[in-house]
């Protein structure tokens, strides 16, 4: 085995991989810092108030919902734990989203892969969408809005 040789090329794939995932999270996070100073995150959260309250979740949770919705969980990640560092959102909230996007993270590149496998793209989709919607809705009861009690007891942290 040639030693130099392979951890060369662990280190050159671990940079290559941090300088691309900087490459994609801090434009992300600029222009989230933009978007949110302009107050379209506000206008955006206005028009998904709809699927806010169906699944139990403040308007402020809009925003991570989408970005991991449809950029996925690495992406959409970044963004959650920029609002949860900011304390924009409440623990429900963090894990009503987390719950959500569990089971409906990466919506377009998921199902792209899956039609090259030969799956019915509107079946993928809203049967995931479905599923993660009843979770979040069901983890909404056992959150109780005012309540942290059972948060404290899935997150001892």
């Amino acid at each position: 085995m040639n030693w130099p040789l392979i951890i060369r090329e662990i280190l050159s794939s671990s940079v290559r991989i941090t300088l691309l995932l900087a490459a994609v999270i801090i434009p992300l996070m600029v222009g989230l810092a933009l978007l949110r100073d302009a107050h379209l995150l506000d206008r955006a959260a206005g028009l998904l108030q709809p699927l806010m309250k169906r699944l139990k979740l403040s308007n402020r949770a809009a925003f991570p919902l989408l970005a991991g919705f449809f950029l996925g969980i690495v992406i959409g990640s970044g963004v959650i734990i920029a609002f949860a560092r900011e304390g924009s959102l409440t623990k429900r909230d963090l894990m009503l989203v987390l719950v959500f996007l569990g089971i409906c993270h990466s919506i377009i590149e998921d199902t792209l892969i899956f039609i090259a496998l030969g799956a019915n793209w509107w079946v993928l989709i809203s049967v995931r969408f479905l599923l993660a919607a009843c979770a979040a809705f069901l983890v909404s009861f056992l959150l109780k809005p005012k309540s942290g009690a059972m948060l404290k007891k899935l997150n001892p942290y």
